[in-house]
């Protein structure tokens, strides 16, 4: 079976091929909206899309026809990676290693690179919301995060399904978002690389909120960096380093910052983001290792 992928999903098109596969029911047609994307750390299949319309997964198509990606760059970033690491065929092929836009993308990057991510999931707010029951496999608490948003907006933790419907009630049809694991911590990681190397990590600590908002419990960085330890690399548990560099590699960004956490239990290290853009202005902590860095680095640029 095939799968041709678009964004028009009108009767007009829905019956054009309907009408144009007569009865030997060559392909799939669906929209990017049915697709629920599921990335995770254990099993054969690393990253996997579900077609929702049709019950049928990534792997089991033969090849598949992304067309109609301009209104939806990203989420056929998602797919292509997908596909290329599960071999399956695809045009166009524009898509493969194109710029990732959001962290949909990026997850399927990661996963695709081994990189250990907490288990996800995504898509649009429908396939979402229709998936809570029938296809995601969630244990709670869980972090739900609006995949184009940054600086913690739309990211909320979690308590159950009723919870993840009572925020996504409200939200644009088109919005894509993201359902993972949350992982119990004390803190998270940022490793810093400038031009390829790794120059600073900073530790922040998980402290009680002053607000006491538990959907954003999850996270604090209270203005000033209160919570914030400079730690040295040499320091860093092995893992978190591995980690941070194989997600740098594997999102191929030369400036950027990783963020993760560490279970000292188990020895594990979850990536949670990669940013493209190590700040410097908007951020208060260590403002002189931030600037020395970034200019060392781009001395070297172009060398």
């Amino acid at each position: 079976m095939k799968l041709v992928l678009a964004n028009n999903q009108t009767e007009r098109f829905k019956a054009f091929h309907k009408e144009v596969q007569k009865d030997e029911e060559l392909y799939d047609y669906s929209g990017y909206n049915s697709l629920l994307f599921i990335f995770e750390n254990e099993g054969e299949k690393r990253t996997d899309f579900l077609n929702t319309q049709t019950g049928r997964h990534s792997y089991e198509y033969e090849g598949v026809y992304i067309n109609g990606y301009l209104n939806t760059p990203d989420v056929a970033l998602a797919v292509a990676t997908i596909l290329d690491n599960n071999g399956v065929n695809y045009v166009n092929k524009e898509l493969s290693n194109g710029l990732s836009l959001s962290k949909l993308s990026a997850y399927a990057k990661l996963a695709a690179a081994g990189v250990t991510i907490p288990k996800t999931y995504g898509g649009f707010k429908g396939v979402i919301l229709s998936s809570l029951d029938k296809y995601i496999q969630m244990k709670y608490p869980a972090i739900l995060k609006r995949t184009d948003a940054d600086r913690g907006i739309d990211n909320y933790k979690v308590e159950s399904s009723d919870e993840v419907r009572e925020l996504l009630t409200d939200k644009d049809e088109s919005s894509v978002w993201v359902l993972q694991d949350f992982i119990p911590n004390d803190g998270f990681y940022l490793v810093s690389f400038y031009y390829n190397e790794p120059k600073f990590s900073i530790f922040r600590t998980l402290e009680e909120r002053p607000d006491g908002n538990k959907r954003l419990a999850h996270m604090y960085k209270p203005k000033g960096g209160s919570n914030a330890t400079l730690v040295n690399l040499s320091d860093l548990d092995e893992s978190i380093m591995r980690e941070s560099v194989k997600a740098v590699k594997a999102m191929n960004r030369q400036f950027a910052s990783v963020d993760s956490v560490f279970v000292e239990e188990t020895g594990t290290t979850y990536v949670l983001e990669v940013n493209y853009n190590p700040q410097l202005v908007t951020i208060e902590t260590f403002k002189d290792v931030r600037r020395e860095a970034f200019i060392e680095a781009i001395e070297k640029l172009g060398r």
